[in-house]
């Protein structure tokens, strides 16, 4: 069987401190969005994970235009 090379696998969930990373933001800002119901999540024991295209969809949608 073949070795995968996981060095370049690029995960779908991220945990709050990689989410806050990757937005830019704070865990508690993450956390928040997670307690506000404003960003779908999925709970692994204690873990919060989030998925990056809700996240991408949160950022999308936070989006003012140009007039």
């Amino acid at each position: 069987m073949p070795k995968v090379n996981n060095d370049f696998i690029q995960p779908r969930l991220l945990g709050v401190a990689a989410a806050a990373s990757y937005l830019g933001a704070t865990p508690w800002f993450i956390r928040s969005l997670v307690w506000e119901r404003k960003v779908p999540f999925l709970r692994l024991g204690k873990r919060l994970l989030l998925d990056k295209a809700d996240l991408d969809n949160f950022v999308s949608a936070q989006k003012e235009g140009v007039r």
